[in-house]
């Protein structure tokens, strides 16, 4: 209520302070930088003295588009239009702000007389909300016969990404670049391109030019934030996250990675307070109730996660996650005969993992059952399916240059062995440089040299880990040399240490 009061009185303070025309000029100014909330400020601050300057309400109702704000966008452009039927750019407008408020149909009727490459892209994103997936690629390649822009291009270079098409999206992406190389709309989709491809560090790159370039976009914050989770640079997601809360604490998407950040951290009481305002409202199946699940039963509430997780169980009963975790909340609650039931199907899979068939072989003890020894000793020895498949995906992920993917595969390789492997940690390894984590590579790299002492590719691995890092630059060219004595005809090994000799140091 205070701040509900303090607001309007530090505007009239502004407006006594500041002409309408001065705060409109400094609005104008923040929104060319793409500052968009103290644009949104002075444009409340000058709307206070002239309610009805249409050039303020215009600019007013594009930054709270910018800003994600569908609802005050749409009363700004009522209060243009007179409530008369919007046309035009304030029809192209107006349905941009319907779409925001995921409201598709009132869109498509805003936009029923007007022509163009710009309202085809909204009919485009109108058809997709109402899931019309054939529609909505008719009125992309519609928008496209009229010319189309850069947002036309990067908007149905995400359709295509929807699709599965990559070739086509790629393509796309190039349009959208020579059309604007840093608008928000075509960093954010060379970002996901970049991550589709398991680039991790080209697609931090992007999304760190977004949020350098757009602040105030919170699709760009959390890009940036998962990105940084995905690489394993926790503390850093979380410096993101907690500043996208300061201005959409609710926003299902903050709270979630705000979570899973602190699921990394292990710090379940965080997790907790973090989705507890949001409990009531967050959909039934969304993944932030699985992380919800998981802190209850940590902070010793198995019947609280148990509601949360039972529902994602039952309506996905192919997702070995959410059963072991109900498994786990069944047995912590007595129930051991469920808890066996529920994991079954997991520890059917000749790929169950590890902790797995751990925790199945537990549930099989308490519930007296005759599997428990044979779960046990499953446990105890890596399944060779799981084995082999781990390393199939590891070393088809490299071939594909897709880094996040192998090091999904290779840290599971690394877990069930004695981690010991001078391949998988030299795979590992680059994996991890590829990706921008230098310190973790510069580990597993070590650790290959260990085990690998005489191994050409092993020795190329650490002195390319230690040249890229910029550190130890001596001990880089030795390595290199050395891999260049053993493997002289390896071109890969020579480039590296040509490259590295070009160096000073």
């Amino acid at each position: 209520m205070k701040r509900t009061l303090i607001l309007p009185a530090l505007l009239a303070l502004a407006a006594c302070n500041t002409s309408p025309a001065d705060e409109f000029v400094k609005a104008q100014a923040a929104f060319t930088q793409h500052d968009y909330r103290t644009a949104r400020i002075h444009l409340a601050s000058a709307l206070a003295v002239k309610p009805d300057d249409k050039a303020m309400l215009l600019l007013q109702a594009r930054t709270l588009i910018a800003l994600g704000d569908g609802d005050g966008a749409g009363s700004a452009l009522e209060k243009l239009t007179g409530m008369k039927p919007a046309t035009g750019e304030l029809a192209e407008l107006s349905a941009e702000a319907a779409l925001l408020r995921r409201a598709p149909d009132v869109a498509l009727a805003l936009l029923s007389e007007a022509k163009g490459a710009e309202a085809d892209r909204l009919r485009a994103l109108a058809a997709i909300q109402k899931g019309q997936l054939d529609k909505a690629g008719e009125y992309f390649e519609s928008a496209m016969k009229a010319g189309g822009n850069a947002r036309l291009f990067a908007d149905y270079c995400r359709f295509k990404l929807l699709q599965g098409d990559l070739p086509a999206a790629k393509s796309l992406l190039a349009r959208a670049e020579l059309a604007d190389p840093e608008g928000l709309d075509v960093l954010l989709v060379a970002g996901q391109i970049a991550l589709t491809q398991g680039d991790l560090k080209r697609g931090l790159d992007r999304y760190d030019r977004a949020t350098k370039l757009y602040p105030d976009s919170l699709t760009a914050l959390t890009a940036k934030a998962a990105t940084l989770g995905d690489l394993g640079r926790i503390d850093e997601m979380l410096e993101i996250v907690n500043s996208a809360a300061n201005f959409a604490p609710g926003d299902l998407t903050v709270v979630y990675l705000k979570a899973r950040g602190n699921v990394a951290k292990q710090d379940w009481d965080a997790v907790r307070a973090a989705i507890r305002p949001i409990e009531a409202t967050a959909p039934q199946l969304h993944p932030v109730r699985v992380l919800y699940a998981e802190a209850l039963l940590r902070l010793k509430q198995p019947e609280l996660a148990r509601a949360q997780i039972a529902p994602i169980a039952r309506a996905q009963p192919g997702n070995r996650t959410a059963l072991a975790l109900l498994a786990e909340t069944q047995l912590a609650t007595g129930d051991a005969a469920a808890a066996l039931t529920t994991i079954q199907p997991v520890i059917g899979d000749p790929t169950a993992r590890t902790e797995e068939l751990a925790l199945a072989a537990k549930i099989a003890k308490a519930a007296g059952s005759s599997q428990a020894a044979a779960l046990a000793q499953r446990a105890s020895n890596p399944a060779p399916k799981a084995l082999a498949a781990d390393l199939a995906e590891g070393d088809a992920a490299i071939r594909a240059q897709d880094w996040a993917r192998a090091i999904v595969a290779y840290d599971r390789v690394l877990a069930v062995t004695d981690g010991r492997n001078a391949m998988v940690l030299n795979n590992m390894a680059y994996s991890q440089l590829m990706v921008g984590n230098l310190a973790k590579a510069q580990s597993f790299a070590d650790r290959a040299v260990k085990e690998a002492p005489q191994n050409a590719a092993v020795l190329d691995t650490a002195g390319w880990v230690r040249f890229k890092a910029g550190r130890e630059l001596g001990e880089a060219k030795r390595l290199l040399r050395l891999a260049a004595e053993k493997a002289p005809a390896n071109f890969n090994i020579r480039a590296h240490l040509a490259e590295a000799e070009r160096a000073p140091g």
